[in-house]
């Protein structure tokens, strides 16, 4: 373990948050005491009902896992912990056909890819909910999703293959539900949790969270509450650019979490459940270093910190209406998701390399544009706000209607709108001094005003002076988009024969946006919706559009046994369209080169609606009294006009397009065996084949290019042991191994993102469990894989990404 300064003080400051947990824990030696049928027994998964089945909601009511016929899995709240599932990475490392881009390593910047369905730009292909309510965002801005770190997570579901019924847009490669505690109305109840670890070439880490339940009034009113703090250390060293060390571990970040729920039943038939959640991270820096530097070093000239603030808010009303259940789900959701980034390549150098050293009455300055002006630090800071409201109302049959032993329903209606706000700032600090320092004269009044100031970009020969660079800005981009959704939908499943049910849904939408932009800036001279102080307002750049879509799925469902089923089923997924850029467009243009390179031949402003259609086959099984769980499915996909990102290497810039269309062909498998009644064994496997097969451009997109992202194979291989040590105690021990197969990051030969290699990563842990607290020793990365698994180009950049490097810790949980 290494151990950084300060590291004494911090696991004080642990040490003391156990004790004080102790003091709230008035009833603990009376917990030491309990049954040993109970201290010895492992915690039951998440939602397990009597005689051990899994109750799950992805349908919008309460199943066994079994009789769902959808590819689904399920992680309990015990496992996410047990596990160390902390962020997106490391779930698709623990559940089959999930995948992640890493965007640039930081905190809510990830896109999640399941089965194949990847694209970074765009709208999302995979929806997330926060209990009933969606906290999906756009791709618009490369903020990617937010990673939900709650201590009261009951469950998390998986749900792969394309969702559209029940979920809507964003949902063609699946949804993850994230499942809070609720408020328990019975019982009293505390648990606190402290963690203290250290991660190679890194520092202490820290984390602890609190839970509480209270009942409030009996049997009418009780109140959930739980906060989490985590402090990790940073293993990321900056370098000057003279080569000498300037920071250890830059990339240092901390998390606030807080969540609090209530119940409330008035009668035996309604239900109210308020609830607010509340997520604020802050990274000091990103994860990424440069490889051609060496593993974990950068030196970048701007340090890029994020924050990423997320408030939610949301109502839950459920009433008992007899033959049915009403069901009233209201959210607001707000997000600031607010980044710095290093801008000095693709601004500074680029201005140099491309601008000035082209100017002939320039080239005898060139040593001075390349080394003074090329490396002015170029601070970008962009700044996103989402928020969303949300209401959906929906209605479904219950068990004490008549028809319920054949026939069970979902009918309701859904009504969304969702406004998102850029802001995008760019200097480079000092260009204006410092040019007139080299030359002599000042920006306006060269050679640059008159070679790119004037005609360049549209302005009429004569016309007024543009300032280049005011106030050092190089761009300043003030963008809003807005939506609005309304959607119906329903599913029914019919019981047609004895061991048989069909299910049919569907899901119409429409939806209407809106976009908004205003452009300032060097690099943004002539563009759409162009303007600069002292001359003219131009107008605004707009444009809006309205889209429509239905959403079916059928899927036919046989009971083989009791206890072992088989399905097939086909559903369409829908993406939204949308506006991307706009981008500087022309013959002499910053971006002219690119273009002309991928033969784009107009101006990109906007991207078209994407869809699919997925069809399945699966069986779910379970064998000796349930000790043997065996689930497998494969599917094909034909994936059309999809939404994709399109990098610009030369000027930086990144646009939205439609690249043709892909099909995609795979399977997955989870099995789980409790060999004894103290060992469990489980493992997962899926492949995965995802290409295009029709480009609308092949120099963009090749027909025969694999989807950026999507791992061939993947496998798990897990190890459960739990064993008594006396009446109050028993040893708990766990060991899993993820193997994560090669990818591909880029649809270019060239970019040394276009191969990601295969890497292996071993996780364990073992502890003691005495009545209901426990502590555990762990690892995370065992073996310290040091595989660059990703080599994305951002701005330019070329970066790299490992696993989080091996990290040893102990996990103390008391529990009242």
């Amino acid at each position: 373990m290494t151990v950084s300064r300060g590291s004494s003080r911090r696991i004080a400051l642990c040490a003391a948050t156990s004790a004080f947990a102790l003091l709230l824990a008035p009833g603990l030696a009376r917990a030491q005491t309990a049954p040993a049928s109970l201290a010895a027994q492992p915690e039951a998964p998440a939602g397990e009902g009597a005689g051990g089945e899994i109750i799950v909601t992805a349908q919008k009511r309460s199943e066994d896992i079994r009789t769902v016929p959808i590819s689904l899995s399920v992680l309990s709240g015990a496992a996410l912990k047990d596990q160390k599932i902390a962020s997106y990475d490391d779930l698709s490392r623990a559940v089959p056909g999930v995948a992640f881009n890493a965007v640039a390593g930081e905190e809510g910047r990830t896109n999640i890819v399941i089965r194949g369905v990847s694209s970074v730009s765009g709208a999302s292909t995979v929806g997330l909910y926060l209990d009933d309510v969606s906290i999906t965002v756009p791709n618009l801005y490369r903020d990617g999703s937010i990673e939900v770190r709650l201590p009261d997570i009951e469950r998390v579901e998986v749900l792969r293959g394309p969702q559209g019924t029940l979920y809507g847009d964003s949902s063609e490669g699946g949804t993850i539900r994230y499942i809070t505690t609720q408020a328990n109305p019975d019982a009293l109840g505390m648990t606190a949790t402290a963690d203290v670890s250290g991660t190679k070439h890194g520092g202490v880490n820290y984390s602890e969270s609190g839970m509480i339940n209270l009942p409030l009034v009996k049997d009418k009113l009780s109140l959930h509450a739980a906060v989490a703090y985590q402090k990790d250390s940073g293993w990321v060293d900056h370098y000057n650019t003279d080569g000498t060390l300037d920071k250890k571990g830059v990339n240092s970040a901390n998390s606030l979490t807080a969540h609090v729920s209530a119940t409330w039943t008035p009668d035996s038939t309604l239900t109210i459940t308020p609830a607010f959640f509340y997520q604020r991270a802050n990274n000091a820096d990103n994860a990424a270093f440069y490889p051609n530097m060496g593993l974990w070093q950068q030196n970048k000239e701007v340090a890029e910190p994020s924050h990423d603030t997320v408030a939610l808010g949301s109502l839950t009303v459920k009433k008992a209406m007899g033959f049915a259940d009403l069901t009233s789900v209201t959210g607001l959701y707000d997000r600031v998701a607010a980044r710095q980034e290093d801008g000095t390549y693709f601004n500074s150098t680029a201005f140099a390399l491309f601008f000035l050293d082209t100017i002939p009455s320039y080239a005898q300055y060139q040593p001075q544009n390349d080394s003074i002006i090329a490396n002015l630090p170029s601070v970008v800071n962009y700044r996103t706000h989402y928020r969303q409201f949300s209401q959906e109302l929906r209605l479904s049959s219950n068990d004490t209607s008549a028809a319920a032993s054949w026939l069970k329903w979902v009918v309701g209606a859904y009504y969304a709108t969702q406004s998102v706000h850029n802001t995008d700032y760019q200097t480079i600090n000092g260009v204006n001094s410092t040019f007139q320092s080299i030359y002599g004269v000042p920006l306006d009044q060269s050679l640059v005003q008159t070679t790119y100031g004037n005609p360049a970009y549209g302005t009429p020969n004569g016309g007024p002076a543009i300032p280049l660079f005011p106030n050092d800005i190089d761009e300043s981009d003030n963008r809003t988009y807005r939506q609005q959704q309304y959607a119906v939908f329903g599913q029914v499943s019919i019981a047609f024969a004895k061991g048989w049910k069909l299910d049919l849904g569907g899901r119409f939408s429409a939806a209407h946006e809106d976009f908004v932009s205003v452009e300032t800036g060097f690099y943004q001279i002539g563009n759409l919706g162009y303007q600069t102080a002292g001359q003219p307002a131009a107008a605004p750049y707009t444009q809006d559009g309205t889209s429509q879509s239905f959403l079916p799925k059928a899927t036919l469902y046989h009971d083989l046994s009791p206890t072992s089923s088989v399905y097939a089923s086909a559903a369409k997924g829908f993406r939204l369209p949308g506006p991307t850029g706009p981008i500087v467009f022309g013959p002499t243009s910053v971006c002219a080169g690119d273009f002309a390179t991928i033969g784009q031949k107009s101006q990109p402003t906007q991207f078209g609606s994407d869809s699919l259609w997925s069809y399945e086959v699966g069986s779910k099984n379970e064998f000796l009294g349930r000790r043997i769980r065996f689930n497998a499915s494969g599917y094909l996909t034909n994936w059309k006009n999809i939404q994709q990102q399109i990098y610009l290497p030369t000027c930086g810039y990144y646009f939205t397009s439609n690249i043709g269309n892909a099909r995609i062909w795979g399977a997955e498998a989870e099995a789980s065996f409790k060999l004894t009644p103290s060992l469990s064994l489980s493992g997962t496997a899926s492949i995965n084949n995802a290409k295009v097969v029709q480009s609308n451009n092949p120099i963009d997109v090749a027909v025969g290019q694999h989807l950026i992202d999507v791992p061939n194979v993947t496998a798990t291989a897990g190890a459960n042991y739990l064993h008594p040590l006396s009446q109050s105690a028993a040893l708990v021990a766990l060991v899993n191994y993820a193997y994560t197969g090669h990818s591909y990051g880029s649809y270019l030969l060239t970019d040394s993102n276009y191969y990601n290699p295969a890497y292996g990563v071993v996780n364990a842990s073992i502890g003691v469990r005495f009545g209901p607290h426990q502590i555990t020793l762990y690892a995370k990365n065992l073996f310290d894989n040091q595989t660059i698994i990703q080599r994305p180009q951002i701005n330019t950049v070329t970066e790299g990404y490992t696993v989080h490097p091996r990290t040893f810790g102990v996990t103390l949980k008391l529990v009242d």
